[in-house]
């Protein structure tokens, strides 16, 4: 059995509107593997400075879709890219980030499936 997201922010903010979440879980599907490709380009050359804003910015789509251990991560390595101290924790968190990105992507396009097969 495939695992979907419950949405509980999404339906808290929108009800149960299955056309919004379609669309809400297509922007993610869109922008975030360009916005997770620009991080990892961010940290690999050590622009703390830009990876702190992408970093807030993928925060916010992991966020409304109630994925924490992402928000999580992100958050710590905004806040040390923006501080630009304990650096290479970054990275770590960085490396801990991308070992669930590919399942946590799946599983939007999962939800997304299901939700899109309901309307």
């Amino acid at each position: 059995m495939s695992e979907i997201l419950e949405l509980e922010t999404l339906k808290d903010n929108f009800g149960d509107d299955v056309e919004t979440f379609v669309q809400i879980l297509d922007i993610f599907l869109h922008e975030v593997p360009v916005d997770y490709q620009l991080l990892k380009k961010q940290i690999e050359t050590k622009d703390y400075e830009n990876a702190g804003e992408i970093a807030h910015k993928i925060k916010s789509s992991y966020r409304l879709l109630d994925m924490e251990m992402e928000t999580m991560l992100l958050q710590e390595i905004e806040n040390r890219a923006k501080a630009v101290q304990d650096t290479d924790e970054i990275i770590t968190l960085y490396e801990q980030f991308q070992a669930n990105y590919d399942t946590g992507i799946d599983m939007v396009q999962q939800t997304r499936d299901a939700f899109a097969s309901k309307s």
